[in-house]
C-alpha cells in the first residue's frame, strides 16, 4: 500500500500537469463502452449544463456529452452515441432536468410516425430543432424579479388610482352606476343607429383606402400650401391696413368732384334707360314705320293725280293749289303724330 500511494499521487500529478480534467477520468457512466458515432448539436443557450452531461432518448441513456465549442453565438455540443440508437434527422433536441434540483440533460425527441434516413457518425441536429433549458433556476429567478420589483408597488398604484377616481359618497358612486347602465340601456336600444355609424365609418375607411394616392399627396402637399395661403392672407390683409391712409386721399380728391359726378349721372341717366328699353320699343316703331310707308305713303305718291280744274281766274288756281297742300300736309302730320314720329 505503501507502494501504490506514491503511483498514484504521480498519477495525479501528472494529469494535473496535463491539464486534464476530472471528468476525463474513466467512471463509469461518464463515457460511451464499445462501438459509438459522434454528432453535433447546436444550441442558443448551453448554461448549466454540466461536462459528461447524459443524452436521453424516450428515456433511456444512449449518450454522453463530450465537449462545448462556441462558434459564433451558437453553442455547438458534440455528444457521442451508442451505435445501436437509430435515431431520424429530424430529432429534436432539448436540454431537461429530470428533477426540480437535478442535473441538466441532453434529451433527443423523435417525431412519431418518423422513419430514415438516420443520424450518422458527423451529422449535425441544427438549432432550429433545438430548444433551450428552462431550468428551475430561471423561473425562480423570474419570480424573485416579480415580487423583488417594482411590479406590485405598480400594481398597487393602480388600485389606489382606480379607487381614488370613485366618489366616496355611496349616493353619488349609485348615481354614477345609474347613468352606465342608462348609457347602456340607450346603445341596446339604438343599434341600427349604430350599425349605420359603423357602415358609415366603414364607407369612409373603404373611400380612402380606394383613394389612398389622393390622400398621400394632400397631406404631403397640403401643410405646405396652407402656409403659403396663410402668407397670403396675411399679405391681403396688410395692403388693406396700409391702404387707410391712401383712402383718406382718394375721399378729399373725389369730394370736390361730387357734384359734377350727380349732374353727369342725372344726363346719362334718361338716355341709359331709353338704351335699356330699346329692346322694347324699336320693334314697335320699325312696325309703324312700315305701315306709314306701306299704307300711307307707297299708295299716295302711286296714285295718279286726282286734279280738277273748276276755274280760271286770278288768285284761283294758286289758291286752290295752296288749300290742297296745307290739306295734303295736315294729313301728313297727323299720321306722323299718330304713329309717334312728332308732336
Amino acid at each position: 500500500m505503501k507502494r501504490l500511494l506514491p503511483a498514484l499521487l504521480a498519477v495525479v500529478f501528472l494529469a494535473a500537469g496535463c491539464g486534464v480534467r476530472a471528468s476525463d477520468i474513466p467512471i463509469p457512466g461518464t463515457y460511451i463502452a464499445g462501438n459509438r458515432y459522434t454528432i453535433t448539436i447546436e444550441f442558443g443557450s448551453v448554461l448549466n449544463l454540466p461536462d459528461r452531461a447524459k443524452v436521453v432518448a424516450d428515456g433511456v441513456d444512449v449518450g454522453v456529452l463530450d465537449r462545448i465549442d462556441l462558434i459564433g453565438d451558437i453553442a455547438v455540443a458534440t455528444v457521442d452515441l451508442r451505435t445501436d440508437a437509430q435515431l431520424p434527422k429530424s430529432t429534436t433536441a432539448e436540454l431537461r432536468q429530470s428533477t426540480i434540483l437535478g442535473d441538466i440533460h441532453i434529451a433527443l425527441q423523435a417525431p412519431k410516425n418518423s422513419g430514415g434516413p438516420f443520424l450518422q457518425n458527423g451529422d449535425v441536429i441544427p438549432a432550429v430543432q433545438t430548444v433551450p433549458a428552462t431550468n428551475v433556476e430561471d423561473i425562480l429567478r423570474a419570480l424573485s424579479n416579480i415580487v423583488t420589483g417594482g411590479r406590485w408597488a405598480e400594481l398597487q398604484d393602480v388600485i389606489n388610482q382606480l379607487n381614488a377616481a370613485y366618489p366616496s359618497d355611496p349616493a353619488e358612486l349609485d348615481r354614477v352606476l345609474a347613468g352606465g347602465r342608462n348609457a347602456l340601456r340607450d346603445l341596446a336600444a339604438n343599434t341600427n343607429d349604430l350599425d349605420r355609424i359603423l357602415v358609415s365609418a366603414a364607407s369612409i375607411s373603404t373611400t380612402l383606402e380606394a383613394n389612398k394616392s389622393g390622400v398621400d399627396r394632400t397631406l404631403v402637399s397640403g401643410p405646405g400650401r396652407a402656409v403659403g395661403l396663410a402668407a397670403v392672407i396675411l399679405g391681403v390683409v396688410d395692403i388693406i391696413v396700409h391702404a387707410g391712409p391712401l383712402a383718406n386721399n382718394v375721399s378729399d380728391l373725389a369730394l370736390p368732384l361730387v357734384g359734377d359726378l350727380r349732374g353727369i349721372i342725372g344726363i346719362i341717366t334718361p338716355a341709359a334707360l331709353t338704351i335699356a328699353s330699346a329692346d322694347n320699343t324699336v320693334p314697335m316703331n320699325v312696325e309703324k314705320v312700315n305701315q306709314l310707308l306701306r299704307d300711307k305713303l307707297i299708295p299716295f305718291f302711286s296714285a295718279p293725280p286726282n286734279i280738277r280744274v273748276q276755274r280760271v281766274g286770278p288768285g284761283g288756281a294758286a289758291a286752290a293749289i295752296t288749300a290742297d297742300a296745307e290739306a295734303r300736309s295736315d294729313q301728313l302730320i297727323q299720321v306722323l303724330r299718330s304713329i309717334g314720329m312728332v308732336r
